[in-house]
């Protein structure tokens, strides 16, 4: 209701405005007039109409759910260390990203921890990648200790004047897990610079991974532990670094069982390497001869140098002469018609030989017969041979064997004379130098083989530096496609060659094995080369050192001794 207040001041109401007050006064007082009364027809009242009083229930809304929405869950982790480079660091981030697995820095937590260490402890091997020590080829240092490479790792040079080591960027990688930070006489650089790089200074060495080694580098012995060598106990060996995984079982057996089909296990798979061991003339007789018998051992020659020759997978003997049941020791000086009893065949036996080469020249000096003899010798005795045989046919063969999954192919030929030892279509001898056939037996053979290897019996001289004939001959034959060409006519060391891009080698001449010369020390001395196949290819080759005793015995040679003898082989070589 509405009050109207009145001023006491107002004047009074005329009539008119006092019934207009009443008026106003009366409706402000029905806050809602009531409505009127409907009727029927009739004139019978309706019943009123219901009142509608407005709802407070709310319209039910939609409920929040009992539990909470499940959260997506976090990818497992792998933290990788940046000392796993390579096709490894690849291989384990392609299979990351196929199992969703996060890579994440080696700082942060994980699942799975990937590093790379010395000793593998509470962690499962990935691989194992195994260095080497590496020089130029034509060094003179026979080894380095570990306490030398790792001074120059951490910029200390060695007595000997060495102040560089030269690194691949991954090989800095793997070393850093082992020896912290380099020094600056540390030297970073492409794989393919090393050696090169070596054969210009002097004054730096290099560590180089196992598989990378190749002919132009000599591998050195660390602590006289040489990588070479596959008794080797790599366990004690100081240059493995190798990747290891530990954390979740389950993360890690899936990496594993993948990396097992797209990364080596090693770099270094004794499965997939051959060593082989060449060597010059034999021809047991004469003084030779007369010793063995005062000996009363038929394998007195070879009693001092036989562990290392019989423990090559492969061993070669370049025997000359045949063997004569009737042959007498006979040490008359300069003889030149020679034989060796057939008991002598075990000095051959006790070094360990698998193959002889039948490029010499005086196979036919007891005739033909003697010559087929002594091949009947030899198979009975299980012994393979070539570039010689029963006819021509037989001697243009190429003997073809494999080891390790390494496919060699070895040939030979006599381009020395004289015409009677070679072989003709009937008759049995050495075979005969043609540079057109030679060409092609080396072509045919690259179809089956990984590494062709060559013979010559060539012209002889008592001079480390080759004749000009036999290295005209020698350079064409690896223009031809041989990898490793060998001169066994020499009775003195003579110089090395290697190929233009370094990966094959030649041998002018080796010297004398079992054989009687002692008129001067060069006849003395005697190189024996020890090849290392890995994979298909020449890796190294090693060049080994003796000193003939007694006009019969080869022993190796004293550090000195050595030291001569390849300074003459290199300089004759023009490498030094």
């Amino acid at each position: 209701m509405r009050f109207l207040y009145l001023n006491r001041r107002t004047r009074p109401l005329t009539l008119v405005g006092a019934l207009l007050l009443a008026a106003l006064l009366v409706g402000g007082c029905q806050a809602t007039p009531t409505p009127a009364v409907p009727t029927t027809t009739a004139g019978v009242a309706a019943p009123p109409p219901t009142e509608i009083v407005p709802s407070t229930t709310h319209t039910p809304q939609a409920q929040p759910p009992t539990t909470a929405p499940t959260a997506t869950p976090e990818p497992p982790r792998i933290a990788l260390s940046d000392t796993v480079t390579g096709a490894m660091k690849a291989a384990i981030e392609n299979w990351a990203s196929a199992q969703g697995v996060q890579v994440v820095p080696a700082s942060e937590e994980a699942d799975v921890r990937i590093e790379t260490t010395h000793t593998v402890s509470n962690a499962t091997q990935l691989s194992e990648a195994v260095f080497a020590v590496a020089d130029w080829f034509p060094t003179l240092r026979t080894g380095m200790t570990l306490d030398d490479i790792r001074g120059l790792w951490q910029g200390q040079p060695t007595a000997d004047g060495l102040v560089t080591l030269l690194v691949s960027p991954d090989t800095a990688a793997a070393l850093r897990a082992l020896w912290g930070e380099p020094a600056a006489s540390v030297t970073v650089m492409a794989p393919e610079e090393i050696a090169p790089h070596l054969w210009k200074e002097k004054e730096a060495i290099a560590i180089v991974p196992f598989d990378q080694l190749e002919p132009r580098l000599s591998q050195l012995p660390l602590d006289g532990q040489n990588v070479l060598d596959r008794q080797m106990d790599l366990a004690t060996y100081p240059l493995v670094v190798r990747t290891v995984a530990s954390g979740d079982p389950a993360l890690v057996e899936s990496l594993t069982a993948t990396l097992r089909d797209q990364v080596s296990a090693t770099n270094r798979d004794l499965e997939r390497m051959t060593t082989l061991i060449m060597t010059g003339v034999t021809a047991m007789a004469r003084d030779t001869a007369w010793v063995i018998e005062q000996k009363g051992d038929p394998a007195y020659p070879a009693r001092k140098i036989a562990d290392v020759l019989a423990a090559a997978d492969i061993t070669h003997i370049s025997n000359e002469i045949p063997f004569v049941e009737s042959c007498k020791a006979d040490p008359t000086p300069n003889l030149l018609v020679l034989c060796s009893k057939p008991s002598y065949i075990e000095a051959i036996k006790l070094v360990g030989a698998d193959i002889i080469g039948l490029t010499g020249n005086h196979m036919l000096d007891y005739g033909r017969k003697a010559f087929l003899n002594t091949l009947d010798l030899y198979d009975q005795e299980g012994l393979s041979y070539y570039a010689g045989g029963r006819n021509a046919e037989e001697a243009r063969r190429t003997l073809f064997i494999e080891d390790h999954g390494n496919k060699l192919a070895f040939m030979g030929a006599n381009s020395f004379g004289p015409p009677i030892d070679w072989a003709t279509e009937d008759t049995p001898g050495a075979q005969r130098y043609n540079p057109d056939t030679m060409k092609a037996n080396i072509e045919a053979a690259r179809e089956q083989a990984d590494v062709v290897l060559v013979e010559y019996q060539a012209e002889e001289t008592y001079e480390y530096t080759p004749s000009y004939n036999n290295r005209q001959q020698f350079r064409a034959t690896i223009d031809a496609g041989a990898d490793i060409v060998t001169g066994v006519q020499a009775h003195q060391p003579q110089a090395v060659e290697l190929s233009e891009d370094g990966k094959k080698i030649i041998l002018y001449g080796l010297g004398n094995l079992f054989f009687d010369q002692m008129f001067d020390l060069d006849v003395r001395r005697g190189l024996i080369p020890r090849h290392t196949i890995y994979q298909g290819r020449l890796l190294q080759t090693e060049l080994l050192t003796t000193m003939l005793e007694n006009a019969s015995q080869p022993r190796w040679t004293t550090p000195a001794e050595r030291e001569v003898i390849l300074k003459n082989v290199f300089g004759a070589s023009g490498y030094r």
